[in-house]
């Protein structure tokens, strides 16, 4: 169990069509994010483990407006360049599958909830310090790239269909995260 804070760059692009003329605009910005990590590994040798890392979250925009929560699944190989019983220095990845919600999205007077589906890919370093045999605190650092593409909105807003309205977001950034763990 850890926590997590992230300082992301975005770029969000749209596109839709009015009368057959394709109209969308792009713009850069930042972000913080704030997650929860819970991260299962598997040690298979010494040097090699297989986990599963699941991660809910959420982003804080630049201008701090929308109520939003995402949620990360990964798959996360680890290599150990040091692991000892009290201390472990490894290299981690996360290959895997990205959920956005984002609320209180205005359109004239209504209001809606848009999500987003992709991908991520993170890679990283950790360490690990152990206080006796199974007890210990972790602290480590990710590169990660986010690609998430526009699925729905909620309610229904019929005018986007009409529109055939795309979206895509994508960020990448850096995330520092110190957490407490527990080996069996």
């Amino acid at each position: 169990i850890a926590a997590s804070l992230g300082l992301h760059a975005t770029h969000f692009e749209y596109s839709y069509s009015v009368f057959g003329l394709n109209v969308g605009d792009s713009h850069d910005d930042g972000a913080a994010t704030v997650s929860y990590p819970l991260d299962l590994q598997f040690g298979i040798t010494d040097r090699f483990s297989l986990g599963l890392c699941l991660e809910p979250g959420r982003y804080i925009d630049s201008a701090g407006t929308h109520p939003n929560s995402f949620f990360i699944a990964g798959i996360t190989p680890r290599f150990y360049l040091v692991n000892k019983d009290h201390f472990a220095w490894l290299l981690n990845a996360d290959l895997g599958f990205s959920a956005l919600r984002i609320g209180d999205v205005r359109s004239g007077s209504k209001v809606y909830d848009d999500s987003y589906v992709g991908g991520h890919f993170r890679l990283g370093t950790q360490v690990q310090v152990y206080f006796g045999n199974t007890f210990g605190i972790n602290f480590g650092m990710k590169l990660a790239a986010h690609s998430m593409k526009w699925r729905d909105r909620a309610p229904e807003d019929p005018g986007l269909a009409n529109l055939n309205y795309a979206a895509k977001l994508s960020t990448s950034g850096v995330q520092f995260q110190l957490g407490l763990q527990v080996k069996l």
